[in-house]
């Protein structure tokens, strides 16, 4: 493995001399937006920012920890074992679609953690309230419903079922008690491309949520983008098409800047030109996480390589996943990760945790902590640099947490640790790009 000044010049050199895109280009791909949900130009900017608080990313990361190893050991376990529900984390970046013919205008959230594209649907028995229009199945001449013997019901498994009708139904419920139900059905999806002016069409199936329990009134989302590796997520149904090859690529700004943006690509205008690392793709998307590192340069921390390896079994492992904020490490990484940080705020910063919250502190990461250490993910091949942004999350004016937390067996790569780099899958050939990409341009 390259050391990791030659990793930093190997990262910035791919991001400084990365190709343009071309308005002229042919290329099969789709792309579109993600909006900071802070944004000026977002819908929701008024909206509470709970989502940036640390205590409601920390609940929301560990129960999402324990639904992502629940679905781990489904695949473990004999057909009846009956898993906890999701939670749905709340994102700081939404997706823009359009749905539909006339086109209705969605924002959804990003999940490589499950496969399935669903939203709310008029006329619905139950819809809980949303800022943007409620896409409405009765007025599209493009939808059409699914039959239940089609492959992507099929793979629905234990959360598809039958209706007298021969039509697919769906459902899915979630750990803060919400569930979602309806019709899997097929609809024409837009995506803008950002290399022309063309707006890209497919014919792809989607949820149809008519019976939306529980979730709160201030959801920003209409729904949920499902980019795991099933037969019904997204990226599969557009390669199974022959729409584009068999490849994504995200890119979140700074979750703390309202004004930062990002993007999220199919297929060839992904572009994948970051260093590659291997994947295993199995229910999740898996990668190899040899060690951690605090400051470029220096020693790694002392920590067994054995507490990131996937089982024999299947259990435990990293995964790289989209719909969790914080990071989370086996407690004895955890304790290692946590102990060098705190010692550094305190030696260098003269900064200690609060009595209160251990994982907190006084302050503010843009004023109080210049120059602080540059957090190094050494996975094989390549790594991922974490800076004092992306290593701390300001949950309020003058108070900072850590951006990682503790969790057994499953460990698990967040958003914040994701920021700035663009992030290329491809499913064809197993591999993970990694390319500094710190503005999010396209």
């Amino acid at each position: 493995m390259a050391s990791v000044n030659n990793l930093l010049l190997i990262i910035c050199f791919t991001f400084i001399f990365s190709p343009c895109i071309s308005a002229a280009s042919d290329f099969k791909g789709f792309s579109t937006n993600l909006i900071h949900i802070h944004s000026p130009s977002s819908p929701y900017k008024n909206v509470k920012a709970e989502s940036l608080a640390e205590d409601t990313a920390l609940k929301s990361t560990l129960s999402r920890h324990a639904y992502l190893r629940a679905r781990q050991q489904k695949a473990l376990q004999p057909a009846d074992f009956v898993p906890p529900p999701l939670i749905r984390d709340k994102s700081a970046f939404l997706a823009n679609l359009s749905i539909g013919n006339p086109p209705t205008n969605v924002y959804v959230v990003l999940d490589t953690g499950s496969d399935l594209f669903w939203i709310q649907c008029e006329p619905c028995d139950i819809c809980y309230k949303q800022k943007d229009p409620i896409y409405n199945r009765t007025k599209s001449d493009s939808y059409t419903e699914m039959l239940c013997n089609e492959p992507p019901c099929v793979s629905l498994g234990r959360e598809g079922q039958c209706s007298d009708s021969g039509s697919c139904l769906y459902q899915t419920a979630y750990a803060d008690g919400a569930r979602t139900s309806g019709l899997l059905s097929y609809e024409k999806v837009a995506f803008t491309s950002h290399y022309s002016d063309e707006d890209k069409t497919a014919q792809v199936g989607f949820g149809c949520g008519l019976q939306n329990l529980n979730f709160i009134t201030s959801n920003r989302d209409g729904g949920v983008l499902g980019l795991g590796p099933g037969l019904v997520s997204l990226v599969s149904q557009l390669s199974a098409i022959g729409k584009v090859s068999k490849s994504f690529a995200y890119c979140f700004g700074n979750i703390s800047n309202p004004n930062a943006g990002g993007f999220l690509v199919f297929g060839d205008a992904t572009y994948l030109n970051g260093d590659m690392t291997p994947m295993v793709i199995a229910e999740f998307y898996y990668v190899n996480l040899l060690g951690i590192g605090l400051g470029v340069g220096e020693p790694r921390l002392d920590i067994n390589s054995s507490s990131f390896e996937r089982k024999p079994d299947g259990s435990g492992g990293v995964i790289i996943d989209s719909g969790s904020t914080l990071s989370v490490f086996p407690p004895e990484v955890y304790e290692v990760v946590r102990n060098a940080v705190v010692d550094k705020l305190k030696k260098g910063y003269n900064i200690s945790p609060l009595t209160s919250s251990p994982d907190c502190f006084e302050g503010k990461i843009e004023r109080d902590l210049p120059l602080f250490p540059t957090l190094v993910l050494y996975l094989e091949s390549t790594g991922i640099l974490n800076d004092r942004w992306s290593i701390f999350l300001q949950r309020y004016d003058e108070l900072f947490c850590l951006g990682f937390t503790s969790g057994e067996g499953l460990s698990i790569i967040g958003t914040l640790a994701q920021q700035s780099y663009k992030f290329g899958y491809n499913l064809e050939l197993s591999t993970l790009s990694i390319e500094s990409n710190p503005d999010c341009g396209f």
